[in-house]
């Protein structure tokens, strides 16, 4: 996906489209492209094969691919959401965002979610549940319970939702206990982390891989090696942050458009601070 700027030709006066690249769209540009997640994927694309990342690039058009029937749901919600707003109509939401925040998932409304749906097999069946166990977020980790307990957030009651799991089940959404929150911070930091699936960081994590393949192979005694590990870490760390902040205020205040668009704006806030600190450090 691009957005294009026309131009007018001096001698033929005919009007050419010419593309921009994504560093020449301005910040609402990118924060709308952004907001959708197939094109925020496609536009990374073109940068990763020319740096030769060619494996980077298949695996981030594979996740394009599998995950394109949840984002264009993600986009719809959206929309209706954004009509609704329009012609002043309540919106019909899965819960009240407001007070609450579901556990976000690498699996759920992927294609390889529908996969795992049709195993039939025992043994196969075993392996998928193994697998969805996996898919967890960062709340649910160790990490996370300890972020809780420092920040003095507890679970509580239960409520219903339209969020369907693996076998079609209704997934609760949890309520937040927390005490004197200021500035809402602490249940913007419980709401990112239910946000942040584990699968979905280490996929990140691994599309920085072939960079840190690259610098290995310089004979610099590992200084590449070390200085790429600390932008990759960057990468992954300011992306993470900017869209489970961003993406969590955005839901909370607006709701599945707010979300979108919180997202859309985390990605370029955390990719902006990232590069901008790795200049300050690495002079680059």
């Amino acid at each position: 996906m691009s957005i294009n700027s026309v131009n007018l030709s001096a001698q033929n006066k005919i009007i050419q489209p010419k593309q921009k690249s994504d560093e020449e769209l301005n910040p609402v540009e990118q924060t709308l492209v952004n907001s959708v997640a197939p094109a925020r994927r496609i536009l990374g694309l073109p940068e990763m094969v020319k740096q030769g990342d060619g494996i980077a690039a298949a695996g981030l058009a594979a996740l394009t691919v599998v995950s394109l029937p949840e984002d264009c749901r993600d986009v719809r919600d959206a929309c209706k959401h954004s009509s609704c707003l329009i012609r002043r109509k309540k919106y019909t939401a899965p819960y009240d965002f407001s007070k609450y925040q579901h556990d976000f998932s690498f699996f759920r409304g992927t294609l390889l979610h529908e996969g795992m749906k049709r195993v039939k097999s025992e043994r196969g069946k075993h392996i998928v549940d193994k697998i969805y166990s996996a898919d967890k977020t960062v709340y649910n980790t160790r990490f996370g319970k300890w972020v809780k307990k420092v920040l003095g957030i507890e679970d509580g009651k239960l409520i219903n939702s339209k969020i369907k799991n693996l076998h079609g089940k209704e997934i609760p959404v949890q309520e937040m206990l927390i005490k004197k929150d200021f500035l809402g911070l602490k249940d913007l930091t419980g709401r990112a982390m239910k946000r942040t699936s584990i699968l979905g960081l280490a996929f990140m994590g691994a599309l920085e891989l072939p960079k840190l393949v690259k610098s290995i192979h310089k004979d610099d005694n590992g200084k590449s090696f070390s200085i790429q590990s600390a932008k990759s870490a960057m990468n992954v760390l300011g992306l993470t942050i900017g869209m489970g902040y961003l993406g969590a205020l955005g839901g909370k205040k607006f709701g599945a458009l707010g979300s979108l668009l919180g997202m859309g704006a985390g990605v370029l806030a955390g990719a902006s601070s990232s590069k901008y600190i790795q200049n300050k450090i690495f002079n680059t």
